[in-house]
């Protein structure tokens, strides 16, 4: 038995070494990039090289699977497009009908009532995008609601280098894409709602995903340790330049596209909160089994301090209650292991008037 041991050993390590490798698609047909695509192409040479393979392949298509399964799964706490139906109610509806009204579709009450005159709306729009006309607002619909927004100006060429980095103010709610150090494109976002915050700190792509639903076309995955954060796209346009998330940054669907085939695992994303990094509008209490910013921001500091070693998580547990219980006692304080009042000054993390 001893001598199968190294054998099995090598057998774990390579295991893990597979299970660690992020997925990265190889090969991505990006629909909205087509025209640019098509046009750098041309950069390079010219229509008479083309050969016939090369024209039949521009006439195929491939689309991300859509799984609406795998939100559930993916994230709980994260909220899936309503199918509504003639003469039900949703509250959906008031943004969808100002969506249609601006296009020239719709004319009546902005109501949650799925009316007759809606849903003729509704119809004419699934007609002029080639969906099935049968005036349900399913999957196909909000997905070409999602994919007719973008960002100005649309489909820029790809950046000519790899250094490439993701600011992302919540504060101002934009994405800005760097590329060697310069702001290259400014995207609008919507980030994370009170109660389920966007996560602030510094991070990076772990994995670039094809989605589908609620998450929009492409997921890019964030670093963090405590929970299922990335950017992606929306199905819901009227969201963006809001706080409505579960904490995760939303954008509209062909400005992921466009950023997904830009940046590659690796890239460096910072999630900032404002200007004043050590003060914030409240201080919540944080005990042992807290996760969030909140709890990560408490260890950068008693790291700073020396009093833990190990590399900021986001989760409370007892490396994190031993640390504070010693920074209390050090300062005169009860040692509960509880972060509220005073233990916020004594670590630096002071309340914004």
């Amino acid at each position: 038995m001893r001598r199968h041991v190294p054998f099995l050993l090598f057998l774990a390590i390579l295991f893990l070494i597979i299970w660690d490798i992020p997925f990265v698609p190889t090969q991505i047909y990006e629909p909205h990039l087509k025209g640019l695509i098509e046009s750098e192409n041309e950069d390079n040479r010219s229509e008479g090289d083309k050969s016939q393979a090369d024209l039949e392949q521009s006439n195929t298509t491939s689309s991300p699977i859509v799984s609406t399964d795998r939100l559930a799964t993916f994230c709980p706490y994260c909220e899936s497009e309503p199918i509504i139906r003639p003469g039900t109610s949703s509250p959906d509806l008031p943004d969808l009908l100002s969506y249609l009204t601006d296009r020239g579709y719709y004319k009546g009450e902005l109501t949650t009532t799925y009316t007759t005159a809606a849903v003729e709306a509704v119809r004419t729009f699934q007609l002029d995008n080639k969906l099935t006309v049968d005036g349900i607002i399913g999957a196909q619909t909000w997905q070409a609601i999602g994919n007719s927004f973008t960002t100005l100006p649309a489909a820029k060429k790809k950046p000519q280098t790899e250094n490439l980095s993701i600011f992302i103010d919540l504060w101002q709610r934009q994405l800005t894409l760097f590329a060697d150090g310069v702001p290259y494109k400014i995207y609008p976002i919507a980030i994370g709602k009170n109660s389920t915050p966007s996560p602030v700190g510094q991070w990076k792509i772990t994995s670039k995903l094809y989605m589908g639903g609620a998450f929009g076309p492409r997921f890019l995955r964030l670093s963090v340790p405590w929970g299922n954060y990335g950017i992606h796209g929306t199905n819901k346009p009227s969201s963006i330049s809001s706080a409505v998330s579960a904490g995760c940054i939303r954008m509209h669907n062909p400005d992921i596209l466009e950023i997904f085939s830009w940046v590659s695992v690796g890239t460096p994303v910072t999630i900032y909160n404002g200007p004043y990094p050590k003060a914030s509008f409240q201080r919540a209490t944080l005990q042992n089994g807290s996760v969030g910013s909140a709890v990560y921001e408490v260890q950068q500091a008693l790291k700073d301090m020396g009093y833990i070693t190990f590399n900021p998580d986001g989760i409370f547990g007892y490396g994190t209650l031993n640390a504070v219980k010693k920074l209390q006692e050090a300062n005169n304080l009860p040692a509960t292991g509880v972060v509220f009042g005073k233990t916020y000054d004594l670590l630096g993390l002071f309340i914004f008037d």
